[in-house]
Formats: C-alpha cells, sequence, structure tokens
C-alpha cells in the first residue's frame, strides 16, 4: 500500500510540474542540410513550400509553374506542372495540396499528388499569395480583398476575413492553435489576429523586418519570418514584443522567400528565391 500511494504522489507530483515553453533567446538552430533544388527550363524561383506528414518536401517555383519534389534526404522525385505563376502551396491531406497563383486565371488549384492531376479549382478574383490550411479551411491572401477563407471542397465561396484595401502584393499567411499570422511585404509588418478576425498585436521595425514574406509558427507559438530585404530570417515571442535575428547572409540566407515549420521533427525550412533550400533543427 505504502509503494501504491508514493507511486500515486510521483504522478501527481509530474502532473503538477510546468511545461517550460522554449523563448526566442533559448532557440538554436543546427543546419541538417541544404537542398540543391532542381532546376528548370527557366532556372528556379521558389516563393512558396510545405513539408508533407510523408517527409516529401514541396517547393513552389514561379518561373517554371510547377511543383518541385524532393525527399527528406533532399534528393529530387519529380515535378509536377501547374497553371501559370504559382506562388504558395499548402498541405491538404496525404495526397492532396493546394497551391496559390498571381497568374491569370486567377485560382487555386487542388492537386493530387498522386496522379498529378488537378481536382479543383476555387476561382478568385485577383492574384493570391500565401496560404495555409486549417482543417479544411484554406485561409490565404488575395490582393485587393486582403484575407480570405474557402473550403477545400467548394468551387467560388470564398469570404473576406480580414478585409485589406489597395493593392498589396507578395503577402503570407499561417495558421497556429487559435492564431492567424498575416505579412505585409511593402510595409515589412507582420500582425496576428484571433481565428474570429479581431487583431492581437501587430510588429513593425524596419531595422530588422524589411520586404517581410513567409511566415511559420514552433511548438511554442514562436513566430518565424522572412525578412527579405535584409537577407534574414526573425523570430519573434508570442506576444508580438520581442524580436531576434536567427539567421542572416553569413549563414548563405539571400533573398529568402519561403519558410515552412514541422512541428513534428521540429524542423525549420528556409528557402532562398533563387536556392538552395536549407533545412535546421531547433533546439
Amino acid at each position: 500500500m505504502a509503494s501504491a500511494s508514493k507511486t500515486d504522489r510521483g504522478k501527481q507530483a509530474q502532473q503538477m510540474v510546468p511545461t517550460i515553453s522554449k523563448t526566442i533567446n533559448d532557440i538554436n538552430l543546427t543546419l541538417i542540410k541544404k537542398i540543391e533544388i532542381s532546376e528548370g527550363n527557366k532556372g528556379i524561383g521558389i516563393t512558396g513550400c510545405t513539408i508533407m506528414p510523408s517527409e516529401k518536401i514541396f517547393f513552389v517555383d514561379v518561373n517554371n509553374h510547377r511543383l518541385v519534389i524532393h525527399s527528406d534526404n533532399g534528393l529530387f522525385v519529380y515535378e509536377i506542372p501547374v497553371s501559370h505563376f504559382p506562388l504558395d502551396v499548402t498541405y491538404i491531406d496525404e495526397n492532396t495540396v493546394a497551391v496559390t497563383h498571381v497568374g491569370e486565371p486567377y485560382q487555386i488549384e487542388i492537386i493530387n499528388i498522386v496522379n498529378k492531376d488537378t481536382v479543383n479549382q476555387i476561382k478568385t478574383s485577383n492574384q493570391c499569395y500565401g496560404i495555409t490550411n486549417e482543417n479544411g479551411r484554406l485561409i490565404y491572401h488575395e490582393n485587393g480583398s486582403g484575407i480570405q477563407t474557402a473550403d477545400v471542397n467548394s468551387e467560388s465561396t470564398a469570404t473576406t476575413f480580414v478585409k485589406v484595401d489597395g493593392q498589396h502584393h507578395w503577402n503570407y499567411v499561417t495558421t497556429s492553435k487559435d492564431k492567424i499570422y498575416h505579412t505585409e511585404y511593402e510595409s515589412g509588418t507582420i500582425t496576428c489576429y484571433t481565428v474570429t478576425g479581431q487583431k492581437v498585436w501587430e510588429y513593425k521595425d524596419e531595422s530588422i523586418l524589411k520586404y517581410v514574406a513567409g511566415v511559420a509558427v514552433d511548438n511554442d507559438s514562436n513566430v518565424y519570418v522572412v525578412s527579405a530585404g535584409n537577407n534574414s530570417i526573425v523570430v519573434l515571442s508570442p506576444d508580438g514584443k520581442q524580436a531576434r535575428r536567427l539567421l542572416a547572409e553569413e549563414n548563405g540566407i539571400q533573398y529568402p522567400c519561403g519558410i515552412y515549420f514541422d512541428k513534428e521533427r521540429n524542423i525549420l525550412m528556409v528557402t532562398n528565391l533563387c536556392g538552395p533550400a536549407s533545412l535546421y533543427e531547433v533546439k
């Protein structure tokens, strides 16, 4: 009986110990590998990326109108032709991805990556940039409208999530837990919203963020942002009050654009516009 009681007390003590979140000052990156992305006829222009649960890596090549797929060890596997000027990609399920486009006809393509066919097209009224998937709901930035949402299985029932007037190019979005994160390229701003569209915080500092593009979030809600104008990767605290430069030109960052955080393996992927891509273990 005594040993059982000790066991119970031990379990209770373990449950009472809080999980310590990693702050931005605790983050250390270890380079795992650099991936030389297979070039097309017009060089490469990598503007978006994602890692599938199968650990296959998908790159969007805007110059050659294609998705480029590499294995987790960095080797080229195959490519999928898509409509003109694709910009970003998000995972839907093991066999399906969604791709935004900045060329006409304006649309989001839902692509079966097994048979390489387009299985659905969500019509949009303008250029679309960053995209993410939240439980079958696509969230993306559309030029002239702002942050939009649409059902994966729909064709034309997008609704405005956050209205952003005027012409805004190269804006990206991502989601994590109950938050949505949106970057504005020209202003160098990143904004955090609730899932119902209320602004939580906004961060802007031209000395550290200039021409911001891709955005990703880790398991502790730290926010990783691409600063293309400074050739750097910056991490923000979950409350948007602190920032720290993680990677810069001396780390091989040269006009970065896409970024993705693999939460299952704690791996950060960063892509330069003209390659290569870099995979980092986050400790």
